[in-house]
């Protein structure tokens, strides 16, 4: 092996399969790499984002003062395991001289962290209206329920206040007498009727208004027609005719507004956008260096 003078940095060397030294048609000679190990942590307080990652970076060892090329990588998928502690006696040394100062290495190492600064990003789902962010390792769709419960919760003292208001309408309805031309013979009959078909709009409206899936909603392109039910009006006799006409009036405009208020929600959910965390230079530790010997075919 070559002579290294490497200011007390480790020297580590990376192993050839034994299938690919017996190949005696290939030469296979150490060359000198940086191998830097570090710890990155994220942090954004918007995002209350805390999120740290092992990373291990190297780079060919620089002639010279020349700087090094930190946007590629030496390894490729670095495996800990095909690291050894020393080197092969098929793999032939180094013939040049490594020589690096602390100084040396110091420059090095902070043109790591500026090319990380520059490079590393971690990046999270954001939506606008609401202002929630994605956790770590949260899928899209995973952040896209979550947003839509957010919604839901949002939406729901704005649907159960329509529908209060619809109630109180009906109780008005219910509270009406028939007209006072309606024979007493039929009174005792239609009174029922009229009753039931108060309840009967009132279930509706609660389907529709309180009772309606938000997420199936969100998921389907044809959520504005899954709203209202089948709005033929209920079969009457003529003394109710003009109820139910009136109730059919009442189921529209509260469906309506219902659609309204659920198109709104639903358009605040989809909002989806990409939210980058930049790397601080205060978050890059540099937790190990070493000097690391790579084989390369001749």
């Amino acid at each position: 092996m070559s002579k290294a003078s490497t200011s007390g940095l480790a020297e580590l060397w990376l192993g050839v399969e034994e299938s690919l030294l017996r190949d005696a048609s290939v030469t296979w000679r150490y060359r000198p790499a940086l191998l830097f190990e570090c710890l990155l942590e994220f942090r954004d307080p918007r995002a209350e984002l805390v999120h740290s990652e092992d990373r291990t970076y190297t780079t060919w060892l620089p002639r010279d003062e020349a700087a090094a090329d930190w946007s590629v990588s030496v390894v490729d998928d670095f495996a800990p395991e095909r690291v050894r502690t020393a080197p092969q006696p098929e793999v032939h040394p180094y013939e040049g001289v490594v020589a690096l100062t602390e100084a040396r290495l110091e420059e090095i190492e902070n043109d790591l962290i500026a090319h990380l600064v520059r490079s590393e990003r971690l990046t999270l789902y954001y939506n606008p209206n609401l202002r929630l962010y994605s956790r770590w390792n949260e899928s899209r769709e995973e952040f896209l329920e979550r947003v839509l419960e957010a919604v839901r919760e949002r939406l729901h003292p704005a649907l159960r206040e329509l529908m209060r208001e619809f109630q109180l309408q009906l109780e008005q309805l219910r509270q009406k007498p028939l007209p006072m031309d309606v024979p007493d013979e039929l009174r005792m009959g239609l009174e029922v009727l009229r009753r039931r078909m108060i309840s009967r709009v009132e279930a509706r409206l609660q389907r529709t208004v309180l009772d309606h899936p938000l997420g199936a909603a969100f998921r389907s392109v044809e959520a504005e027609g899954e709203l209202s039910e089948a709005s033929a009006t209920v079969e009457a006799p003529e003394e109710l005719q003009p109820l139910a006409q009136e109730l059919e009036r009442l189921y529209e405009a509260a469906a309506a507004r219902a659609q309204t208020l659920l198109r709104e929600a639903l358009e605040q959910a989809r909002e989806c956008e990409p939210y980058p965390v930049a790397l601080h230079p205060n978050g890059v530790r540099v937790m190990r260096r070493a000097l690391l010997w790579v084989p390369m075919p001749e």
